[in-house]
């Protein structure tokens, strides 16, 4: 299982990377979508004092946020709603 999980990370790390190597402005775009993710995250956290969800704070979570951005933290509030049905 977790090679399926580290196998996945390396994937889209390397797509990540080739779209900022290929792109006119990937590094630009990169750097936006980086700041968008984690301030999704710390968007979650704040006003998960009034909804009661929040997402877990650490390297991992941090990590992929920067990566992925905004659709990270969409598929980490997915994943949340569906472990917790």
């Amino acid at each position: 299982m977790n090679f399926g999980f580290i196998a996945a990370a390396v994937i889209s790390v390397v797509c990540v990377a080739w779209w900022v190597v290929k792109s006119e402005k990937g590094a630009t775009s990169f750097a936006l979508s980086a700041m968008q993710g984690i301030a999704a995250l710390f968007a979650v956290n704040l006003t998960g004092m009034i909804t009661g969800v929040t997402i877990a704070v650490n390297w991992y979570t941090v990590l992929s946020y920067v990566v992925l951005g905004l659709p990270g933290v969409i598929g980490t509030l997915m994943l949340n709603f569906i472990m917790a049905v």
